[in-house]
């Protein structure tokens, strides 16, 4: 049996253990009933190391037995497309912040396309306007990109400060929207929607349990 599907057994014997149905570790992960289900059971060719950690994190598996070379664990090689991509802290979600330069760490993630590895990295996200899709202590995976589709949630600078925004915008115009509606829209009109600038796009959320 391979490490993979070790993985899965300890996964099912300790969900049951926990009393937790489905649901329960939807709730607790923020990944779908039915998702987790296909997991389970091994429905889904490809388990994402990422997820396994958040799953093992819910279910109080020990973390090493992703990480440890032994023929019982579970290990990155195990899993295809999985890249470590640096983690930064932070961009604010509430009121702006300094993206900081150097990164605090780092977190097993799969992609599709491995070429575009060079392109992601998470952040830490402080704040409430983007709550609750996004909360305060959650981590949002972002790809580099200089522009995003219209309605897309995104990293932004304003001047020197960073947030994460759904942005929206028209000829001569730039709105940024929170999904906190005591979040008033920011609008940028003619010369100042030069002061915005795209950092990259949000891909994914990894909430906190």
């Amino acid at each position: 049996m391979d490490n993979r599907h070790e993985f899965l057994n300890r996964m099912r014997t300790k969900r049951l253990e926990l009393g937790y149905s489905f649901q329960d570790l939807a709730d607790k992960t923020g990944m779908s009933k039915s998702t987790l289900q296909r997991y389970e059971t091994g429905k889904t060719g490809k388990l994402p190391l990422d997820k396994a950690e958040i799953i093992a994190n819910a279910l109080q598996i020990p973390m090493e037995t992703l990480s440890d070379n032994k023929n019982d664990k579970v290990h990155s090689e195990t899993f295809t497309n999985v890249f470590s991509i640096p983690v930064f802290d932070s961009v604010s979600a509430g009121f702006g912040s300094y993206a900081d330069s150097s990164a605090v760490g780092s977190k097993p993630t799969f992609l599709v396309n491995a070429a575009e590895a060079g392109d992601y990295l998470w952040i830490n996200v402080k704040g409430d306007s983007m709550s609750p899709k996004i909360e305060d202590g959650d981590m949002i995976l972002v790809r580099r990109q200089e522009s995003v589709e219209n309605g897309s949630v995104a990293v932004v600078m304003v001047d020197d400060e960073a947030f994460v925004k759904k942005l929206k915008y028209g000829k001569g115009w730039i709105e940024l929207h929170s999904f906190n509606p005591y979040y008033p829209v920011r609008r940028f009109e003619k010369q100042e929607t030069g002061r915005i600038s795209v950092v990259g796009l949000v891909k994914e959320v990894c909430k906190k349990l």
